[in-house]
């Protein structure tokens, strides 16, 4: 559990540097408005696919719950 935490940390904090000197970048091309919309779309289109991933798995759970308690023995 320890390794997982320490790799998601590592993961967190690599994607913050890269952000970091992306926006740095980014910035030289394109107006502030434009690259923080970008940035809110992009972002948006990255978590769609990860809600619904988190709420299949949910309700799958609860299935299984549900099934389980009103199962007759």
């Amino acid at each position: 559990m320890k390794l997982k935490n320490a790799l998601i940390l590592l993961l967190t904090a690599t994607i913050w540097g890269v952000a970091f000197v992306a926006q740095s970048v980014g910035m030289d091309y394109v107006s502030p408005f434009t690259f923080n919309g970008v940035r809110s779309i992009i972002g948006g289109l990255v978590l769609i696919p990860v809600i619904l991933v988190l709420d299949r798995k949910r309700r799958q759970k609860e299935r299984i719950i549900r099934h389980l308690v009103t199962e007759k023995h």
